[in-house]
């Protein structure tokens, strides 16, 4: 068997490897759910108030408009 192969065979199965111990200290980490967890509540909460909101106040800009151009006509 060509040694370069096994090199690299070799070098890929110690980044596996490597890869494999960091996403288990990741997988088993639980600092900073809490955090996460809010956070997630928060933009599921926040992010739809806002769009409500901008609806609202494009309604009420023109809903104002109409009325002032009602107004502005002159009666019979």
């Amino acid at each position: 068997m060509d040694p370069t192969l096994t090199e690299s065979y070799a070098r890929r199965w110690t980044l596996s490897l490597r890869l494999r111990r960091v996403l288990g200290r990741f997988g088993r980490d639980r600092r900073g759910i809490t955090t996460l967890e809010w956070a997630l509540l928060l933009a599921a909460i926040a992010i739809p108030s806002l769009l409500t909101m901008a609806v609202a106040m494009n309604l009420m800009v023109e809903h104002y408009r109409m009325m002032t151009a009602l107004n502005a006509l002159p009666f019979p």
